[in-house]
């Protein structure tokens, strides 16, 4: 395998605390832009795809490939000839869509069979390297070997990755989410171009997080020929936040896809990806784009899995670590987990052992608290599991910073959202919005978004890539973006939120009020709610389940829907 080149990283002294050391250095004249939600992130892989020149690289956790990538009036704007359909058709022009790739679109055949398969028909070596799970009755997971004959019937090259089947790595997974197209633009987050095998768990999502949505779900993928949607129940909504890169940090998640496949084609003898491909790592990082900025690729890598790191490289966890450590006024946190013990595969807090890397997290965050740092965190109320370990890390970190407590300075919230419904006590529905980003902001001056969990599998057991970025403008934005969605602010009044404190204050506020709407059975006011444990439930009075949270357990489950209706959703 060629070895790493050497290219001299430029404006990294001054900044040497925050950047993770001892794997890919951090690199000057980088463009990294947030994509948040389902829409956003595949609607610019799409684009991405269909205007590859020479190659495209997937790196995945799970993929679904009859899923469509680009919905509803993504595909096709107003009339026939209208003004909005030539705008689009210009905009993918200019993207450099070619004319083929122009009827794909207008045809909606966009699925990531469709696309991918389009990429491949036209000489683009498209390349899947994809997590093979044990798919044991796996939560989420479709079959992968299924997936993989599908894509290779239209001529993607799929190499399964088994490296994580050992048996001192049980529970772990290879969760990384990411994409290199022509060595020019990478994706890097927490999107899976996927859904569960039943159609539950679409990453495709709008900012508005539906409760019903006739694009998103199940029947989107049993569509019919003539690929008309019809739906009338609702999957759960998904929050989420992927990025788009471009600049010499484009190079290094190239170079992590690399290692992987290098390893894996090795261990079963197979060929190893074309060799036009090796010599893509033989050349220079892209050039620096102009008004570009710091970045840096960070990685969990267990131990014991490849042979490129023996030893593992955990550069998340020291990233996290840092950014916490030079935090001074604020630090906000979206994921999916909160979990300082090992997750085990079974709900019980008792029998998960401490993780120690998670307990230097939580002892960062601590820390930071004490030193009077607001620390805000968006949790989701249902998990897949593990639901009774978050409620043991909120837990441990009032305990541990009582004084913040005190002064208010430690918020934690939910995602949730609300509609009308005959069938629904009080006439009113109320599903959980599923929060999977994995994003962390502090100060408005640097931020991280990938797949790492803050959990045991994020920062020690499973794959995991993320980009860290030094950007105050795009901190800032990013910050304003997510919470005028969680609030459901006009993105024109995002400017409100110019301070973050006085910003958080509204959200607490915002979400204290939404949680009498529920009480009161009305329709919530964005999207905001606290996330409340088992224990506060109890103390409240609130069905707060231990597994399935609050919205999905009022009465008669699913957000009220009576019983016969929440089978559908539990």
């Amino acid at each position: 395998m060629p070895k790493q080149p050497t290219t001299e990283t430029t404006e990294t002294t001054e900044h040497n605390a925050i950047w993770a050391s001892g794997d890919f250095p951090p690199r000057a004249g980088n463009q990294v832009h947030p994509l948040i939600d389902g829409r956003a992130a595949m609607l610019a892989m799409c684009r991405a795809f269909l205007s590859a020149k020479r190659y495209i690289l997937i790196a995945g956790w799970d993929i679904r490939a009859d899923l469509p990538m680009v919905r509803g009036e993504d595909t096709h704007v107003g009339a026939e000839g209208s003004d909005e359909q030539r705008a689009l058709i210009e905009g993918l022009r200019a993207e450099g869509l070619s004319d083929e790739a122009i009827d794909l679109w207008n045809s909606n055949h966009l699925t990531v069979c469709d696309v991918l398969g389009f990429a491949a028909s036209h000489g683009v070596k498209v390349g899947v390297l994809l997590w093979d799970a044990l798919n044991l009755g796996a939560h989420l997971t479709n079959n992968p070997a299924h997936e993989a004959k599908e894509l290779e019937a239209v001529g993607v090259d799929v190499l399964l990755d088994d490296s994580s089947r050992k048996i001192t790595h049980i529970t772990q997974s290879l969760h990384q989410k990411c994409t290199v197209v022509d060595g020019r633009i990478a994706f890097v987050g927490g999107i899976d171009l996927t859904c569960q095998a039943d159609g539950d768990y679409d990453r495709w999502d709008t900012h508005q997080h539906p409760c019903a949505s006739i694009e998103r779900g199940t029947d989107v993928l049993t569509l019919p020929e003539d690929k008309g949607i019809q739906m009338s129940a609702a999957e759960h909504p998904w929050h989420d936040v992927h990025t788009v890169i471009e600049g010499p940090i484009v190079a290094d998640v190239l170079r992590n896809i690399a290692q992987r496949w290098h390893d894996t084609a090795k261990r079963h003898k197979r060929a190893d990806w074309p060799a036009e491909l090796s010599a893509e790592l033989d050349k220079a990082p892209p050039a620096p784009q102009q008004n570009g900025h710091m970045a840096q690729i960070v990685r969990t890598i267990p131990h014991n899995t490849y042979a490129f790191a023996p030893d593992g490289i955990f550069t998340i966890r020291d990233a996290y670590q840092r950014a916490l450590g030079q935090a001074q006024t604020f630090a906000y946190f979206e994921n999916q987990y909160l979990w300082k013990e090992v997750y085990i595969g079974l709900d019980i807090r008792q029998w998960g052992e401490r993780s120690p890397e998670m307990m230097e997290v939580f002892e960062a965050i601590g820390e930071a608290l004490e030193r009077g740092v607001t620390v805000a965190l968006t949790l989701p109320d249902h998990p897949n599991c593990g639901r009774e370990f978050t409620d043991g890390g909120v837990q441990w970190l009032r305990e541990r910073a009582p004084e913040a407590v005190e002064a208010g300075r430690l918020f934690v919230f939910t995602l949730g959202n609300s509609d009308q419904h005959e069938n629904a006590p009080g006439g009113v529905l109320y599903r959980p919005v599923y929060v999977h980003a994995k994003v962390g902001i502090f100060d408005d001056q640097l931020w991280t978004a990938g797949s790492a969990n803050l959990n045991s599998r994020g920062m020690r057991s499973d794959a995991e890539i993320n980009v860290v970025s030094l950007h105050p403008a795009r901190a800032r934005h990013l910050r304003q973006k997510l919470w005028a969605e969680h609030l459901d602010l006009p993105q024109e009044k995002a400017a409100e939120l110019d301070d973050p404190l006085a910003g958080l204050a509204l959200m607490r506020a915002s979400a204290m009020k939404n949680k009498q709407h529920v009480e009161r059975r009305e329709l919530l006011e964005g999207h905001l709610l606290p996330y409340i444990t088992h224990a506060e439930g109890q103390a409240q009075g609130l069905p707060v389940h231990k597994e399935h949270g609050w919205l999905d357990n009022l009465e008669g489950g699913a957000g009220g829907l009576p019983d016969q209706y929440a089978q559908k959703y539990l």
